[in-house]
This record gives C-alpha cells, structure tokens and sequence, in this order.
C-alpha cells in the first residue's frame, strides 16, 4: 500500500474507533462510581451491608451488554475484602435482592413500577435516563452536554430507604432534588 493510501486510512481507522473508546470510557467511569457508591452511603441498622461478611451486591437491569462489560471490568476488585456479586435481570422486582442496581436509560413507566411497588425502600437505585432522579430514583449518572459525568439526587428517595449520601458525594451532585420539588417525592 502507498504512503498515501496509508495516511488516508489511518483517519477512517480512527474515527471508527473512536465512538468505540468512548463508549468504553463511559462504562469505565460509571463503573467506577458504582464501585465505590456503597463506601458513600450510611446505611440504615437493618441493612445486611452492615455486616462486614456480606458482599456488595451489584445488579444490572436489561443491560447485557453492559453487564458483561461492568462483570469483566470490576470482576477482581473488591468492597471491604470480599467480591462484588454481580447479577443481570429483567426483572424489577428482583432488583430488591441487590445493595445498587443500575437501571439505565429506564422508562418513566418502569420508575412508576419502581415507586409503586415500593421497591426503593430496600435497593438503591441508579438511572441515566433524563427523568430517573426527578422523578424519584435516588440517583441519575449521566454524560452533560458539556461531555462530562454528571450526577443528580433524590433526598427524598434516600429518605424511603432509610439511608443517606455523605457529604463527600453530595458536593458532586449538580442538582439535588429536595422532595418537595420533584413528582416522583410522594
């Protein structure tokens, strides 16, 4: 091949990659942050992660493709010693078997199920979609405009399930739903 069909190719190489890494760089810092979210919550007496032999349960809703990803990356580390338990469903009512789920680009039908049924008493949970925290999630983690991951809080959802972000969390939070100021708060 040419020199010049060579500099031509190495640009199409590139920008068919690049959507790829940043993909991939999305679902590392979401990773990430799911990780360590469980080190920022104080949880309420009753909870079993309270208990230092109790794993990190850590589910996935609907996404598989993610979870694979989320089971490869994170598959070695650990939250205080002990493996992360990993579990996929497409199931709601099966979230309730998990510390954190991670429910994406959820409906508003689907949060509706989810406050409904009361499940945030009893898992935490973590939406991308535009309405996920005001609505009622405790949490939307998402990429901003601006290109950046950015986080919103439900106070009112953290009441339900008895728990509370620290401060160190909150002051990442670009917005933070009091309860009073947001549909999915009754």
């Amino acid at each position: 091949m040419s020199k010049l069909g060579v500099r031509l190719l190495i640009p199409i190489i590139f920008m068919a990659v690049t959507p790829l890494l940043a993909v991939e760089s999305e679902q590392r810092v979401r990773s990430s942050i799911l990780l360590r979210l469980p080190g920022f919550v104080h949880w309420p007496k009753s909870s079993d992660f309270n208990d230092t032999n109790t794993a990190y349960r850590l589910c996935i809703f609907r996404d598989r493709d993610y979870f694979n990803f989320i089971r490869e990356y994170l598959g070695e580390k650990t939250v205080r010693g002990l493996p992360i338990e990993f579990k996929f469903t497409r199931d709601l009512e099966e979230l309730t078997q998990c510390h954190i789920a991670y429910v994406g680009d959820v409906s508003s039908r689907e949060i509706k199920t989810i406050l409904s049924k009361g499940l945030l008493s009893q898992t935490i949970f973590v939406g991308s979609s535009e309405e996920s925290a005001a609505s009622g999630l405790h949490i939307r983690l998402y990429v901003s405009e601006k290109k950046k991951f950015d986080i919103e809080v439900n106070q009112a959802a953290f009441n339900k399930s008895k728990t509370e972000l620290t401060v160190q969390f909150l002051k990442h939070a670009s917005k933070v739903y009091s309860g009073d100021d947001n549909p999915g708060s009754s």
